[in-house]
């Protein structure tokens, strides 16, 4: 082995799985067990585990995720509305309870990961529901009629009929996954958000929770050092003149409020900078940039300062040379990506806010298409991974300048900007158009559940 220290490999047709003699559950003869050890790339590491006995045929196919729990636990809302939803790859951890809420149906955690179409999942409860419903035929009659109605209903959904339905999936260890049937653009039918674990949630999973409890004293002790933060320099930092090229933590250097805060992966206290940036001919924008001293995890974020404008803004951007690439960006986390040259469009939130250039953008866009979606490898539809291949090279001449695109930003506050080389004069490349934001619009930004009056109560 030339690189010993590879513990996860991506996998590939070539991967090698290891083979161990084990005892069978079913007969007790030795079976033969199948370990694979690959990695979902920017997803997890997962262990497969295959068993076969060939003396009394029994068989056992489990995932096991090899790697740490999430940041932050995941909810997955998806609408089932077409036939071709059913055929949706979906990865379910040890951890993860699904629910139908059409038939006020819950599949609790199993504290056994699994990989699956939406179809087999419904297989696998209907064949669940169904094992003792003789004995309940006669023992608990309304529990039986009960269950019959679900696994009719369950029959009806797995055949396309009946539609649609939701699946929901919520999972505190942030390790489960719904395929998005064409990742190039943005799921309508999938809604995904992400939530801070209960100390309850935490302990399920086997993990310690003092260091949880520990934060919860932590942040109510923060108020005292929000009151009176340490600052550092004296001059405000200008966009104007910064070197892009560099982390954008060392923006934070010049001027900085620091507050420790817990660290969301280990727990422990590491440091909080946080500034503000003018943006020549736009607004301020905030720097949130944390540090981990212990464990070294990192994170940043850019957001948008100011009230919430009346309507949203859309912002187009014609390429016409390498220049381009220069031009400063700001894209808010309340903003989609489109590029119509290759009918891609992501959504709200997917690169959260970014704040770079032309190039920069390009690049983390490449880099989210290339390393987030676990199904695209060796064992993905051949069609797909030839037009993903078609769309990365597409990408990657528009990030080198060889090729003239179009970039759209469509924000739902205006709260985005392409900077203007050619300030004070008209830059004809660029078109600024303002919309009026649809119901859904302001739903998905929390304004009509928002209260200005009264708050005090």
């Amino acid at each position: 082995m030339n690189n010993p220290e590879v513990i996860y490999a991506n996998l590939t047709g070539d991967s090698e799985p290891f083979v161990t003699d084990s005892l069978c559950v079913n007969c007790e003869q030795q079976g033969k067990t199948t370990i694979l050890l690959t990695k979902i790339p920017m997803f997890s590491n997962i262990i497969i585990v295959s068993f076969d006995c060939e003396h009394c045929g029994y068989k056992n196919n489990e995932v096991q995720f090899g790697g740490e729990i999430k940041e932050k636990g995941i909810k997955l809302h998806l609408k089932v509305s077409e036939p071709k939803d059913l055929q949706r790859q979906i990865i379910r951890s040890e951890f993860c309870k699904a629910l139908i809420p059409e038939l006020e149906f819950e599949m609790p955690s199993n504290k056994k990961s699994s990989i699956n179409t939406l179809e087999g999942f419904l297989q696998n409860i209907i064949d669940d529901l169904s094992h003792d419903q003789p004995i309940r035929k006669y023992t608990q009659v309304e529990v039986h009629d009960r269950i019959e109605y679900i696994i009719g209903k369950l029959k009806e959904f797995k055949e396309g009929q009946g539609l649609p339905f939701h699946w929901i999936m919520e999972d505190p260890s942030g390790n489960s996954f719904i395929q998005n049937l064409n990742e190039l653009q943005e799921d309508p039918q999938l809604k995904i958000q992400h939530y801070i674990r209960t100390i309850e949630e935490l302990e399920a999973m086997g993990y310690s929770a003092e260091n949880q409890k520990q934060e919860v004293q932590q942040i109510q002790q923060q108020q005292q050092i929000i009151a009176d933060p340490i600052h550092q320099g004296t001059e405000q930092i200008q966009a104007s003149g910064q070197n892009f090229a560099q982390p954008i933590e060392d923006s934070v250097k010049t001027e900085s409020i620091n507050i420790p805060t817990p660290c969301n992966v280990c727990k422990e206290m590491g440091e909080n900078k946080m500034c503000t940036v003018t943006i020549p001919h736009f607004k301020e924008i905030l720097i949130m940039s944390f540090n981990c001293g212990f464990c070294g995890f990192k994170d940043t974020e850019v957001k948008a300062t100011g009230e919430i404008s009346k309507q949203g803004k859309i912002i187009e951007l014609k390429f016409e040379n390498e220049n381009d690439l220069c031009r400063d960006v700001f894209k808010s986390d309340t903003a989609k990506l489109i590029i119509p040259d290759i009918e891609l469009e992501l959504g709200t939130g997917t690169l959260g806010g970014v704040y770079s250039n032309v190039e920069g953008l390009l690049e983390q866009i490449l880099t989210r298409l290339r390393d987030n979606n676990p199904f695209v490898g060796d064992s993905a539809d051949e069609d797909y991974k030839k037009k993903m291949e078609s769309i990365f090279q597409k990408l990657e001449e528009f990030k080198s300048g060889k090729s003239k695109f179009t970039l759209i930003i469509r924000d739902l506050v205006e709260n985005s900007f392409i900077q203007n080389p050619y300030y004070p004069n008209e830059d004809n490349q660029v078109k600024i158009a303002l919309f009026d934001r649809t119901p859904e619009d302001n739903d998905e930004l929390g304004i009509d559940t928002m209260k200005t009056e009264n708050y005090q109560n």
